[in-house]
């Protein structure tokens, strides 16, 4: 993944000293909103908002969208940078014209406009949704681990429990990754070209195996994806961990042999894969400066594409795996459309890969024009965003109580389930204080703070922004159509019909201010509502 990296290797010193200022802010007193315990950010402007601290006596929950008994009635869900989270109301349709509607009194707008009209077509349908979820590396793990079991066994419940945000998939790496503490592979010893010391390492069993077992018991089937960083330094053109070396031609048949030792070791620990990309960022020694010693190895797309159909496909085929899915790149929008173009020359290659891999990074300087293009060239295809965190190009990397960084999360999201995303899954579920641990200072933010000298985790922004999507837009969910009018730009929705037969709505407003939206939906009427200014609201309804 990529950030600057001029501050990235920061004298200990200065690491000890911001710890301890951040271990001293997060003493101050704390409230109760909406069930959660609240501390104010330190940050100024955007950044200004709240976390709410949890341990291993309490955590706040997310709630549940329980059908009401009025079948014009509405839940609607809100968080704000005011300090609402998961805040709930209920309202209800009107069987009226929308010209009734306008003529009732309102709040006028500052500017005196009409307001946003969202109008919902559950006929108008498109792409089924995966799930959402976010990643168990080594790091995420140690700290989940360093807490207490209660503690962190809210933690998981956060994510994974009843009255958790239902998350449903699980991205972890093959072997070692920058959220490392060392770089690892699993068949370590030179020339080792029959993998007979193909092991997996303390990494594994100590902690990622337990803590992804931990959640599969929380919520019960859990889709697990999974991509290698780097292989093995001897199968490598350079011989080194970073990103300017290739597979060694040779190795070609070896490296999907590595693929189907790891499946199998992981499935001697009940642990199934779902999914599978064949590289982490195959590009990103073109846009990593040299500084920054990610763990990586370098392709292009005709090699990837070979790869798969003459040496991939078959081992998982012939060893009973031919059931996980293959999805190509795993790299940002800046490899698109070239990428899946050249992949998918090969028609074998196109007949067997389940869809492309996305990552967040560069989504802010480049629109989403070429996701619909590929979708537009390759409509068979799923599009899965398979990692993203705040904090990357950031000269802070941990913000605690970020609006700001939520927020971007909510766009992100939005924009990219309107662009025919089927999954959205974040980067590491938990890190520590100061943005880790990572062998290579790689440095970033994350939907839950870890202080295990408190035995305490922060639930930030970040988190409640994924959770108003992934708690109530359930796997086997399908994206509907709506169409806006009086567009406000800072207004952003996107609408979905779940498996229990109902709605829901998803409405961001980036504005300061408070803003009235009018919602049409022809099978139940228009209501109008207020939306609070910086907030995130999920409408339900059935």
């Amino acid at each position: 993944m990529y950030m600057k990296t001029h501050d990235q290797f920061l004298p200990q010193f200065l690491v000890m000293c911001r710890t301890i200022v951040l271990v001293l802010v997060i003493t101050v007193t704390v409230t109760l909103t909406d069930g959660c315990i609240k501390r104010p950010s330190v940050a100024s402007g955007d950044d200004d908002g709240h976390y709410c601290v949890c341990n291993a006596t309490y955590c706040d929950q997310a709630p549940d969208a329980i059908e009401p008994l009025n079948p014009a009635e509405y839940i609607l869900i809100t968080s704000s940078k005011s300090g609402l989270r998961f805040h709930v109301s209920n309202g209800a349709f009107e069987n009226v014209d929308s010209d009734r509607i306008d003529s009732k009194p309102q709040k006028k707008d500052i500017n005196h406009a009409k307001p946003t009209k969202i109008i919902v077509n559950n006929m108008d349908t498109y792409q089924e949704i995966f799930g959402f979820g976010g990643a168990v590396t080594d790091a995420a793990a140690i700290n989940i681990l360093n807490l207490t079991d209660e503690a962190s066994e809210n933690l998981l419940k956060s994510y994974f429990g009843p009255h958790g945000i239902n998350y449903s998939i699980i991205r972890t790496p093959m072997g070692g990754s920058d959220f490392s503490t060392r770089p690892y592979a699993y068949a370590m010893r030179e020339n080792d070209t029959l993998l007979e010391d193909f092991n997996l390492q303390p990494e594994d069993y100590n902690y990622k195996i337990p803590v992804m077992k931990r959640a599969q018991k929380l919520k019960g089937e859990i889709n697990l994806i999974t991509a290698p960083w780097s292989a093995p330094l001897w199968m490598k053109t350079n011989n080194s961990w970073t990103h300017a070396g290739k597979l060694r031609p040779e190795y070609r048949q070896l490296w999907a042999d590595y693929f189907v030792k790891y499946f199998q070791a992981y499935r001697n620990e009940k642990l199934e894969f779902w999914g599978l990309t064949p590289q982490n960022e195959p590009r990103a020694y073109i846009y990593l400066p040299v500084s920054l010693h990610l763990n990586n190895m370098k392709w292009a797309p005709e090699e990837e594409s070979d790869w798969i159909v003459d040496y991939l496909c078959p081992s998982l085929k012939k060893n009973g795996f031919e059931h996980i899915k293959i999805f190509s790149m795993d790299e940002n929008r800046l490899a698109l459309p070239d990428w899946p173009e050249k992949v998918f020359q090969n028609k074998k290659a196109r007949d067997i890969v389940s869809g492309i891999a996305v990552h967040y990074y560069f989504d802010e300087v480049i629109g989403p024009h070429n996701l619909d293009e590929v979708k537009r060239l390759f409509p068979e295809k799923s599009f899965i965003y398979t990692e993203a965190c705040a904090g990357y190009a950031s000269e802070e990397k941990v913000i605690l109580g970020s609006w700001a960084r939520g927020e971007l999360y909510a766009k992100n999201i939005i924009q990219t389930l309107s662009h025919w995303a089927s999954t959205w899954i974040d980067w590491n579920l938990a890190l520590d204080l100061i943005g880790g641990p990572t062998y290579i200072s790689n440095f970033v933010d994350s939907p839950i703070i870890v202080n295990s000298t408190a035995d305490e985790f922060y639930k930030q922004p970040m988190f409640y922004a994924l959770g108003h999507f992934s708690k109530y837009i359930p796997p086997n969910s399908v994206r509907i159509g709506t169409t806006t009018e009086n567009e406000n730009k800072k207004v952003q929705s996107v609408a979905f019909s779940t498996p229990d037969n109902g709605t829901v709505l998803v409405i961001l407003n980036q504005n300061e201010e408070e803003k009235e939206v009018l919602i049409e939906d022809s099978t139940k009427g228009i209501t109008r509502i207020n939306v609070s200014g910086k907030s995130i609201n999920t409408m339900k309804y059935w």
